[in-house]
């Protein structure tokens, strides 16, 4: 038998906070999750997709491979409101901090639109409590340090916090139990970067006791987790594990990342209707259908 690896998983629909104070947009989170079989392959992208822009998606986010000098790969809005893997040029790498002494990359909003900019940093460490802030010139951005980025999130009382979140490109730049799933949304910009986060609660992976809305997906950092559910159908390209309905997952099976129906391995409920269950790296009695 084949070990199948697995695609990661996005947490859509997270508000970007301290600049939402100050009008600058939400974040959310794009459930997502990133290959599990650590052979290089990270977000695959769509191949042979167009993005919005007319450049062909397909680059890597995790490894920022694929794209020309002096653009990022990110997950980005297409034209028809998808998403897919795009190069966005711009001026500066949150992750990488490459930006002079002093200041930071951070998404800015002036007026109705949101670039990623060099802006002076802030003082706020990750986790700390921070605010947008507004410049004369217009600009509003928030008071993280560098490499940060303020999100709103539930407060135990049922309020609204909002903290320093660290960007990242792939789970590697997250301290554990943290992944990078966590998708900015931003008004004013296609660009979808990602902060690092907690997946959603724990589920029973072939069982799918998930909330409305929720599917149970495989993630190779959290484990099954419930997230945002996807709708590609089994056998067609995907990205990540939660693109694909409830009950499937985005698996790589030789050059490719397609929807494939979860399992039983190697014999039980549920099984597959057509061709034979195939195990998933990782994940100990779990498979897909594989033709």
């Amino acid at each position: 038998m084949n070990v199948l690896l697995l695609s990661s998983v996005l947490v859509v629909g997270m508000m970007a906070s301290g600049c939402r104070n100050g009008n600058n947009g939400d974040s959310g989170s794009d459930a997502g999750m990133e290959d599990g079989g650590g052979d290089g392959d990270g977000d695959g992208g769509t191949p042979g997709k167009e993005d919005g822009g007319g450049t062909a998606s397909g680059c890597d986010v995790a490894r920022q491979q694929g794209c020309d000098a002096g653009a990022l790969c990110l997950r980005g809005v297409l034209e028809d409101g998808g998403q897919d893997n795009r190069c966005f040029p711009g001026e500066c790498d949150p992750v990488a901090r490459d930006c002079p002494a002093g200041n930071k990359c951070t998404y800015v909003r002036q007026g109705s639109a949101t670039s990623r900019r060099c802006v002076p940093e802030g003082t706020v460490v990750e986790g700390g409590a921070c605010q947008s802030t507004a410049t004369p010139e217009g600009d509003f951005y928030d008071t993280c340090e560098a490499g940060l980025y303020c999100t709103d999130q539930t407060a135990p009382d049922g309020g609204t916090a909002f903290t320093c979140r660290k960007f990242c490109h792939g789970s590697e730049q997250c301290t554990a139990p943290g992944d990078c799933i966590e998708v900015l949304h931003f008004s004013g910009s296609d660009e979808l970067p990602r902060v690092c986060g907690e997946a959603g609660p724990a589920c029973e992976l072939l069982a799918r006791g998930c909330a409305n809305g929720l599917g149970c997906y495989p993630s190779p950092r959290s484990g099954p987790v419930c997230v945002t559910a996807g709708a590609v159908e089994d056998g067609s390209p995907c990205t990540y594990s939660n693109d694909c309905r409830p009950g499937s997952a985005c698996v790589k099976n030789g050059a490719g990342l397609v929807c494939r129906r979860l399992c039983r391995a190697p014999a039980g409920e549920p099984g597959c209707a057509s061709g034979r269950c195939e195990p998933l790296q990782d994940f100990a009695g779990v498979g897909a259908c594989v033709p």
